[in-house]
Protein backbone atom coordinates (compact mmCIF):
# COMPACT_ATOMS: atom_id res chain seq x y z
CA UNK A 1 0.00 0.00 0.00
CA UNK A 2 1.17 3.69 -0.98
CA UNK A 3 0.24 6.13 1.06
CA UNK A 4 0.91 9.38 -0.51
CA UNK A 5 0.27 12.90 1.61
CA UNK A 6 0.73 16.19 -0.01
CA UNK A 7 1.68 19.12 2.80
CA UNK A 8 1.48 22.83 1.21
CA UNK A 9 1.73 24.24 -1.58
CA UNK A 10 5.04 22.83 -3.70
CA UNK A 11 4.68 19.55 -2.21
CA UNK A 12 5.97 16.69 -4.74
CA UNK A 13 5.63 13.21 -4.37
CA UNK A 14 5.20 13.06 -0.67
CA UNK A 15 5.13 9.17 -0.38
CA UNK A 16 5.15 7.08 2.61
CA UNK A 17 4.89 3.45 2.89
CA UNK A 18 3.94 1.49 5.94
CA UNK A 19 3.95 -1.65 6.95
CA UNK A 20 5.85 -4.78 6.89
CA UNK A 21 8.51 -5.28 4.35
CA UNK A 22 8.16 -1.71 3.11
CA UNK A 23 10.47 -0.56 1.29
CA UNK A 24 12.29 2.95 -0.03
CA UNK A 25 10.24 5.23 2.60
CA UNK A 26 11.01 8.44 0.94
CA UNK A 27 9.46 11.56 2.78
CA UNK A 28 9.46 14.81 1.15
CA UNK A 29 8.21 17.79 3.20
CA UNK A 30 7.60 20.34 1.04
CA UNK A 31 9.65 22.77 -0.96
CA UNK A 32 13.81 22.46 -0.55
CA UNK A 33 15.54 25.08 1.50
CA UNK A 34 18.95 25.86 0.27
CA UNK A 35 20.61 28.06 3.64
CA UNK A 36 23.83 30.09 2.90
CA UNK A 37 26.90 30.67 5.40
CA UNK A 38 26.85 34.57 5.42
CA UNK A 39 29.02 36.80 7.73
CA UNK A 40 28.40 38.92 10.62
CA UNK A 41 26.06 41.66 10.36
CA UNK A 42 26.49 44.73 12.23
CA UNK A 43 24.06 46.71 13.62
CA UNK A 44 23.84 50.29 13.27
CA UNK A 45 21.88 53.48 15.26
CA UNK A 46 22.87 56.06 17.54
CA UNK A 47 23.59 54.68 20.95
CA UNK A 48 21.43 56.18 23.78
CA UNK A 49 23.43 58.36 26.24
CA UNK A 50 23.69 56.51 29.66
CA UNK A 51 20.88 58.07 32.37
CA UNK A 52 22.23 60.87 34.87
CA UNK A 53 22.58 59.29 38.18
CA UNK A 54 23.83 60.84 41.83
CA UNK A 55 24.14 59.00 44.44
CA UNK A 56 27.02 60.01 46.56
CA UNK A 57 28.25 63.96 48.20
CA UNK A 58 30.17 64.73 50.53
CA UNK A 59 29.97 64.89 54.35
CA UNK A 60 32.12 67.77 56.37
CA UNK A 61 32.67 67.30 59.89
CA UNK A 62 32.93 71.37 60.70
CA UNK A 63 36.13 70.56 62.30
CA UNK A 64 39.21 70.28 59.86
CA UNK A 65 37.64 68.85 56.83
CA UNK A 66 37.23 70.94 53.20
CA UNK A 67 37.70 70.83 49.45
CA UNK A 68 40.38 72.74 48.17
CA UNK A 69 40.68 74.06 44.64
CA UNK A 70 43.71 75.45 43.38
CA UNK A 71 43.67 78.81 41.67
CA UNK A 72 43.33 78.31 37.67
CA UNK A 73 42.59 81.34 35.63
CA UNK A 74 39.42 79.46 33.98
CA UNK A 75 37.63 79.93 37.17
CA UNK A 76 39.33 83.22 38.12
CA UNK A 77 36.28 85.06 36.67
CA UNK A 78 36.33 89.26 36.12
CA UNK A 79 32.96 89.46 34.44
CA UNK A 80 29.10 87.32 34.43
CA UNK A 81 29.17 84.06 36.18
CA UNK A 82 27.27 82.16 38.61
CA UNK A 83 27.22 79.34 40.69
CA UNK A 84 25.01 76.79 42.16
CA UNK A 85 25.35 74.26 45.13
CA UNK A 86 23.17 71.87 47.13
CA UNK A 87 23.60 71.52 51.04
CA UNK A 88 22.28 69.71 53.81
CA UNK A 89 23.01 70.76 57.42
CA UNK A 90 21.31 70.40 60.96
CA UNK A 91 24.05 72.86 62.35
CA UNK A 92 22.18 76.01 64.41
CA UNK A 93 25.28 77.04 66.38
CA UNK A 94 28.34 77.86 63.98
CA UNK A 95 28.73 80.00 61.43
CA UNK A 96 29.83 78.47 58.43
CA UNK A 97 31.13 79.23 55.04
CA UNK A 98 29.80 76.91 51.69
CA UNK A 99 32.26 78.16 49.07
CA UNK A 100 34.74 80.61 49.15
CA UNK A 101 37.72 82.78 47.08
CA UNK A 102 38.36 84.73 49.60
CA UNK A 103 38.08 88.25 48.59
CA UNK A 104 36.22 87.03 45.22
CA UNK A 105 33.18 85.81 46.23
CA UNK A 106 31.62 84.33 49.41
CA UNK A 107 28.60 82.16 50.48
CA UNK A 108 27.54 82.25 54.04
CA UNK A 109 25.53 80.42 56.00
CA UNK A 110 24.66 82.58 59.68
CA UNK A 111 23.78 80.20 62.46
CA UNK A 112 22.15 80.60 65.03
CA UNK A 113 20.31 83.17 62.47
CA UNK A 114 17.91 82.04 59.50
CA UNK A 115 20.11 84.42 57.34
CA UNK A 116 22.43 83.22 53.87
CA UNK A 117 24.78 85.77 52.57
CA UNK A 118 26.56 85.77 48.97
CA UNK A 119 29.02 88.27 49.24
CA UNK A 120 31.26 89.26 45.88
CA UNK A 121 34.13 91.60 45.66
CA UNK A 122 33.37 93.79 42.33
CA UNK A 123 36.19 95.50 39.86
CA UNK A 124 37.62 97.85 41.99
CA UNK A 125 37.22 95.88 45.17
CA UNK A 126 34.16 97.17 46.71
CA UNK A 127 32.02 94.70 48.51
CA UNK A 128 28.56 93.74 47.79
CA UNK A 129 26.41 91.67 50.51
CA UNK A 130 23.12 89.93 49.16
CA UNK A 131 21.53 88.47 52.25
CA UNK A 132 18.68 86.44 52.32
CA UNK A 133 16.12 84.54 54.80
CA UNK A 134 16.27 81.28 54.45
CA UNK A 135 14.30 80.23 57.15
CA UNK A 136 14.95 76.47 57.97
CA UNK A 137 18.15 76.18 56.21
CA UNK A 138 19.54 74.18 58.52
CA UNK A 139 16.61 71.61 59.16
CA UNK A 140 18.83 68.58 58.05
CA UNK A 141 16.64 68.69 54.61
CA UNK A 142 18.73 69.51 51.37
CA UNK A 143 18.35 72.75 49.70
CA UNK A 144 19.76 74.92 47.11
CA UNK A 145 21.42 77.73 46.81
CA UNK A 146 22.12 79.43 43.26
CA UNK A 147 23.83 82.70 42.37
CA UNK A 148 24.11 84.75 39.43
CA UNK A 149 25.63 88.12 38.12
CA UNK A 150 26.14 90.01 35.05
CA UNK A 151 29.32 91.47 36.80
CA UNK A 152 27.36 95.29 35.68
CA UNK A 153 26.08 98.16 37.71
CA UNK A 154 22.87 97.20 36.04
CA UNK A 155 20.16 97.45 38.81
CA UNK A 156 19.62 94.13 40.47
CA UNK A 157 22.32 92.70 38.45
CA UNK A 158 22.82 90.01 41.26
CA UNK A 159 20.27 87.15 41.78
CA UNK A 160 19.98 84.94 44.54
CA UNK A 161 17.61 81.71 44.27
CA UNK A 162 17.15 79.90 47.45
CA UNK A 163 15.28 76.30 46.47
CA UNK A 164 14.58 77.41 42.72
CA UNK A 165 12.82 80.39 43.95
CA UNK A 166 14.63 84.26 43.17
CA UNK A 167 14.58 85.62 46.69
CA UNK A 168 17.19 88.63 46.53
CA UNK A 169 18.65 91.14 44.59
CA UNK A 170 21.60 93.13 44.44
CA UNK A 171 23.58 95.81 42.40
CA UNK A 172 27.48 96.38 42.19
CA UNK A 173 28.78 99.65 42.97
CA UNK A 174 31.43 99.06 39.93
CA UNK A 175 31.16 96.94 37.05
CA UNK A 176 33.32 93.73 36.72
CA UNK A 177 34.49 91.00 39.01
CA UNK A 178 37.73 91.56 41.03
CA UNK A 179 40.78 89.69 39.74
CA UNK A 180 42.01 87.43 42.21
CA UNK A 181 44.53 84.34 42.66
CA UNK A 182 43.39 83.02 45.17
CA UNK A 183 42.41 79.36 45.93
CA UNK A 184 38.88 78.27 45.83
CA UNK A 185 37.42 76.03 48.89
CA UNK A 186 34.52 74.45 49.40
CA UNK A 187 33.21 73.86 53.12
CA UNK A 188 35.92 76.57 54.72
CA UNK A 189 36.49 80.53 54.43
CA UNK A 190 39.94 80.89 54.77
CA UNK A 191 40.98 79.34 57.99
CA UNK A 192 37.46 79.91 59.45
CA UNK A 193 33.88 79.12 59.32
CA UNK A 194 34.49 75.50 58.50
CA UNK A 195 31.25 74.09 57.36
CA UNK A 196 29.21 70.90 59.00
CA UNK A 197 26.94 68.91 57.28
CA UNK A 198 26.18 67.69 53.43
CA UNK A 199 27.24 69.53 49.92
CA UNK A 200 26.43 67.88 46.80
CA UNK A 201 26.69 68.96 42.99
CA UNK A 202 28.75 72.66 42.59
CA UNK A 203 29.16 73.90 39.42
CA UNK A 204 30.78 77.37 38.33
CA UNK A 205 29.56 79.10 34.70
CA UNK A 206 31.12 81.68 32.88
CA UNK A 207 27.54 83.22 32.43
CA UNK A 208 24.80 84.14 33.86
CA UNK A 209 22.23 81.76 33.80
CA UNK A 210 18.36 82.87 33.87
CA UNK A 211 15.53 82.09 35.58
CA UNK A 212 14.38 79.28 34.05
CA UNK A 213 18.23 77.80 33.84
CA UNK A 214 17.94 77.84 37.84
CA UNK A 215 14.39 76.23 37.64
CA UNK A 216 15.74 73.38 35.17
CA UNK A 217 19.07 73.42 37.49
CA UNK A 218 16.92 72.82 40.84
CA UNK A 219 14.52 70.64 39.09
CA UNK A 220 11.63 70.44 41.68
CA UNK A 221 14.57 69.69 44.16
CA UNK A 222 16.54 66.39 42.60
CA UNK A 223 19.68 67.39 40.86
CA UNK A 224 19.89 67.02 37.36
CA UNK A 225 23.04 66.44 34.65
CA UNK A 226 24.11 69.93 33.79
CA UNK A 227 26.34 68.51 30.52
CA UNK A 228 23.85 70.66 28.14
CA UNK A 229 25.05 74.15 29.66
CA UNK A 230 27.61 75.73 26.95
CA UNK A 231 29.07 78.36 30.01
CA UNK A 232 29.52 75.53 32.53
CA UNK A 233 32.98 75.78 33.44
CA UNK A 234 33.38 73.66 36.38
CA UNK A 235 31.23 70.89 37.75
CA UNK A 236 32.24 69.35 40.68
CA UNK A 237 29.72 65.78 41.20
CA UNK A 238 31.42 64.95 45.11
CA UNK A 239 32.19 61.29 44.62
CA UNK A 240 29.86 60.23 41.77
CA UNK A 241 32.58 59.19 39.19
CA UNK A 242 35.38 60.49 41.57
CA UNK A 243 37.71 58.42 43.45
CA UNK A 244 39.03 59.78 46.70
CA UNK A 245 41.00 62.51 47.53
CA UNK A 246 39.89 63.55 43.96
CA UNK A 247 36.91 65.72 43.09
CA UNK A 248 37.26 65.21 39.26
CA UNK A 249 36.00 68.56 37.49
CA UNK A 250 33.12 67.51 35.20
CA UNK A 251 33.20 70.75 33.24
CA UNK A 252 35.59 72.38 30.96
CA UNK A 253 38.12 74.13 33.36
CA UNK A 254 39.90 70.68 34.60
CA UNK A 255 40.29 72.30 38.10
CA UNK A 256 40.08 68.87 40.10
CA UNK A 257 39.48 69.49 43.73
CA UNK A 258 40.88 67.68 46.43
CA UNK A 259 39.07 66.60 49.71
CA UNK A 260 41.49 67.55 52.97
CA UNK A 261 41.34 65.82 56.28
CA UNK A 262 38.78 63.06 54.86
CA UNK A 263 38.48 60.83 51.89
CA UNK A 264 34.95 58.98 52.41
CA UNK A 265 31.77 59.92 50.59
CA UNK A 266 27.69 60.10 51.39
CA UNK A 267 25.89 57.79 50.00
CA UNK A 268 22.83 60.56 51.60
CA UNK A 269 21.63 62.96 48.22
CA UNK A 270 19.20 65.02 47.20
CA UNK A 271 15.81 63.46 46.24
Amino acid sequence: MANTIGFGQAAINNTIDYGQGATDNTINWGKSQTLSPGGETNITGTPSTPSFTNTKSILLDGVDDYVLINNNANIDFTSAFSYSVWFKTTDTTNTMALTSNSTKFLVQLYSPTTRIRCQIFDGSASVKNVDINASGYNDGNWHHIAFTTDALTTTNGIKVYYDGVLTSQGTLSNSGIRSSAFDWQLGKHTSTWLYNGLIDEVSLFNSELSASDITAIYNSGVPTSLSSYSSLVSWWRCGDGDTAPTLTDNGSGGNDGTMTNFTTFSTDVPT
